[in-house]
């Protein structure tokens, strides 16, 4: 057995270095891959806005647009109806549910075509003028560039699961020259799961990926904000309802998505104007806040690195909320992370503007938009680890870590009252796909053998002499009993299904059969439940380690007990609390207070 696992642990340690490998050409795919759909957005905007053909992007607010500009992202969205009704329905809308839905219900197999069209409909849109960022594209085409590496090259449907992931984390790695957020949200949206044979390839591509970027555009962060950030404890309750303030817009966020979906799908006219009408909205919005146009990363490190008036603040943040709920929710090729946090850093920034009219000795307004951006962005997505580290990488604000992670987490915990869905899985809850909401260790690879049997129960034998009629009788209630003779050593397993058509005249001992499967208590529950795969064995005879005599049988119901423990242990435990748990109890107190008066008089 030791030669065996020895055996299994090199080939698991050689395809990890495979997978490794592989994880490198993906990361390197989806990094130039993100070059490549930032310059071909960049590019569109400069014709389209500016009559130009430049790769310098110039943001469309940077000076007075003619009116045609309004039906700009209305002619990119009928462009991309015309994709997606006629050419790859898969790149409709957000990249990430789509991501998703091809890692839990297709193997991971995502169609090559999707790795064409997803970032040339993304580029035509936000280099229109809808109100997108590259990342939500770019996760969709990096993961499906690491499903179609993964189909070239023989892998399993997990290894596969792997590169998708690599691939996406490479491609929002090079957007924002982010390495750890990349490895985070595979590993969060993606992989759920964290272990050596998911992580280090995901890891390298992420790195590659960042590598990439810095090559083609430095080192900085994206969205530099200023470093000489000191908390101040009076500061703390403005921070925790600023956390409350962006669970709430978490809500709003994802329920002025889902309200203009509805809608959309509601109207009969041929699909191609459906986004083209959600496009319109959006040139109108745009022409009193031309913020809400293209990718808006210049506007969001505005907002994060300078003050502005409150009223533009919350004028630009509501302007975008809008403009999203009509883009994406019309069908339009984009993501969900550069809306999320030009909303965030501007209704941040507007509540830290409020917030320095109370205490003016108050932190940079700035700060308030950061961490505000970083809790929206984690509401949003049930992502918080990975918001947190975005921010960080994004930013270099490393000073401002404490707020960063106390508002993020508070606000985690107030979302969970208000969503039962994320802005992803919620669509994905409709099409009727479950989404794993955690990822851990498997119960079974902690528990013993000795954890899910019954300690009260005691093991049923017959005898070999026993005759038909006798094993019927103790067969009435077990799948399978032990033969024993009278020095207690076990002569085999007899079964029902066995008894059932044997002639009349048979004893035991011409039943049993000889070959069964055994385990000791200590034995890993895991380890056990593979051996009755691998041998379609649905019974174990459990042995003394010392005796070597049985002294229980191990049954299918007591396996599936394992992947139950938790909850059981939950159930069972008398000292957990609650909020209703705690009213309940201050009721009992008052109600029982005069009667223990009454006693001591």
């Amino acid at each position: 057995m030791p030669a065996i696992n020895s055996s299994r642990t090199r080939k698991r340690d050689d395809r990890l270095v495979v997978l490794s490998l592989l994880g490198v050409v993906a990361g390197a795919a989806g990094g130039l891959v993100a070059e490549g759909l930032l310059l071909a957005i960049y590019g569109i905007t400069n014709i389209l806005f500016w009559g130009r053909w430049s790769f310098t992007y110039i943001p469309p607010d940077t000076r007075p647009l003619h009116a045609w500009a309004i039906l700009l992202p209305a002619a990119g969205g009928f462009l991309v109806g015309l994709i997606i009704h006629y050419l790859s329905p898969e790149i409709k809308g957000d990249g990430i549910p789509a991501a998703m839905s091809v890692v839990l219900t297709n193997r991971s197999r995502v169609k090559p075509r999707v790795g064409f069209f997803k970032p040339l409909s993304a580029a035509i849109t936000i280099g229109s003028g809808g109100p997108f960022g590259a990342e939500g594209p770019i996760i969709q085409t990096g993961g499906a560039l690491g499903s179609i590496l993964g189909q070239l090259v023989p892998t399993s449907p997990v290894e596969r699961r792997i590169l998708l992931a690599c691939g996406a984390a490479a491609g929002l790695a090079g957007v924002f020259k982010t390495p750890f957020a990349g490895v985070m949200m595979a590993v969060e949206l993606l992989v759920f799961e964290f272990r050596a044979r998911s992580f280090i390839p995901i890891a390298l591509a992420s790195a590659t990926g960042t590598l990439v970027a810095i090559g083609f555009r430095g080192p900085e962060p994206v969205f530099p904000v200023a470093n000489h950030y000191h908390f101040h404890a009076i500061e703390l309750p403005f921070f925790l309802c600023l956390a409350l303030f962006c669970a709430g817009l978490a809500w709003l966020m994802t329920r002025t998505l889902y309200a203009c979906e509805d809608c959309f799908e509601r109207l009969r006219i041929w699909y191609p104007l459906i986004p083209a009408l959600g496009g319109l909205g959006v040139g109108v919005i745009g022409w009193f806040y031309p913020q809400v146009f293209g990718i808006g990363y210049d506007v969001i490190g505005d907002f994060l690195a300078r003050p502005h008036p409150l009223s533009q603040l919350i004028g630009v943040g509501f302007a975008k909320l809008g403009a999203f709920g009509l883009a994406l929710g019309s069908g339009a090729s984009g993501g969900t992370f550069a809306p999320a946090l030009m909303i965030g850093g501007s209704l941040g920034a507007a509540f830290g503007v409020a917030v320095h009219h109370v205490l003016p000795q108050a932190s940079a307004i700035g700060i308030y938009g950061m961490v505000a951006t970083a809790a929206l962005f984690g509401c949003i997505y049930r992502a918080t680890p990975t918001a947190i580290l975005f921010l960080l990488e994004v930013t270099g604000a490393y000073h401002a870590l404490f707020p960063l992670f106390l508002v993020c987490v508070v606000a985690d915990l107030a979302v969970h009252y208000l969503m039962d869905h994320t802005i992803n899985t919620e669509r994905l809850a409709k099409e009727g796909i479950e989404v794993p909401d955690a990822f851990g260790i498997d119960p079974m690879r902690l528990l013993k053998v000795r954890d899910v049997l019954d300690e009260n129960a005691a093991l049923d034998s017959v005898a070999p002499s026993a005759d038909l009629r006798a094993c019927l009788s103790a067969a009435a209630v077990h799948d399978a009993l032990p033969v024993m003779d009278a020095d207690d050593r076990l002569l085999g397993l007899l079964y029902r299904a066995d008894l059932l058509q044997a002639k009349p005249d048979v004893h035991a001992a011409d039943l049993a059969r000889p070959d069964f499967l055994t385990a000791t208590p200590d034995e890993p529950l895991h380890d056990v439940a593979l051996r009755c795969l691998s041998s379609q064995n649905q019974v174990v005879v459990v042995l003394d380690p010392q005796k070597q005599v049985p002294i229980a049988m191990l049954t299918p119901f007591d396996l599936l007990k394992g992947k139950q423990w938790e909850t059981m242990q939950e159930m069972r435990e008398p000292g957990r609390l609650s909020l209703f748990s705690l009213a309940r109890r201050r009721e009992r107190t008052k109600a029982e207070a005069p009667i223990e008066m009454s006693k001591k008089f």
